[in-house]
């Protein structure tokens, strides 16, 4: 049997990919990849999730779970604080590089590092910190490691990812969205009071892209490298026509910082 392509997105926290680009992840799933989302913060110490009373941790993680199995994906949560996650760096980076080379993921998904949020541009740093020197961080030797092809940034909400300016776009369509649909309402249980913004972030930004590349519908992605490929973009091979070229890369200069 062919071993299905392996994909990985970190998010910071626990409703990530699910509440920031469900259909990405969605559309992976369709095409036969595996894919598990990675969220090292837990974000026990939120006042929201403390108030769920002493299962709160566990109703947390069960609902994070269920929303991504409706995306057809494995969600594995850690413990590290949201408020606090920067005192453990380098246990974070330690653990994500033993985490990478155990999985060995053809394509990492990662936070864009300029977001506005605080834990995003932490969780963004100690991902691309993880994925240069993997084999240099993790103890004694993995055989037959290949580190990563590609990588890519996702856009979060839309008042969040600061400068981000999409080099590709992942089209959405009516079962890529009702998988997202499914999957959000999976944290009405310990989040009602955000799930309307959460499915509202996804849907808002489907439509403007889709507007901007004219399709029904899109989530867009950055190229964070490790290197341009020669041959084509092994995220091409997999999504096919789902996966276009940026709205503005004809009009623009991918640095921003040259544009005129």
């Amino acid at each position: 049997m062919e071993k299905k392509p392996r994909m990985l997105f970190v998010g910071a926290h626990h409703e990530e990919i699910e509440a920031e680009c469900p259909t990405i992840a969605a559309a992976l799933t369709l095409a036969g990849c595996e894919v598990t989302i990675l969220n090292p913060i837990g974000g026990w110490n939120w006042t929201f999730i403390r108030s769920l009373g002493p299962d709160g941790r566990e109703r947390t993680i069960a609902d994070a779970t269920a929303a991504a199995a409706e995306l057809g994906c494995r969600k594995v949560v850690w413990d590290y604080p949201v408020a606090q996650a920067d005192r453990f760096q380098a246990e974070i980076i330690d653990r994500m590089a033993a985490f990478i080379a155990d999985y060995a993921p053809e394509i990492v998904f990662m936070h864009w590092p300029r977001d506005t949020h605080a834990d995003h541009r932490l969780v963004a740093h100690v991902t691309r910190h993880a994925l240069g020197p993997t084999l240099n961080i993790v103890p004694g030797e993995v055989p037959g490691f290949t580190p990563p092809v590609e990588v890519y940034a996702f856009q979060t909400g839309v008042s969040q990812a600061y400068n981000f300016i999409p080099d590709l776009m992942v089209t959405t369509d009516d079962r890529t969205m009702a998988m997202a649909d499914k999957c959000i309402e999976k944290f009405m249980p310990t989040a009602p009071r955000f799930v309307p913004a959460w499915k509202k972030n996804f849907h808002t930004k489907a439509a403007y892209w889709g507007n901007v590349s004219g399709t029904g519908g899109a989530e867009v992605l950055r190229f964070m490298g490790p290197r341009l490929p020669l041959h084509g973009f092994r995220l091409a091979e997999i999504l096919g026509e789902r996966l276009l070229s940026g709205p503005l890369s004809e009009l623009y200069n991918c640095n921003s910082d040259l544009w005129l």
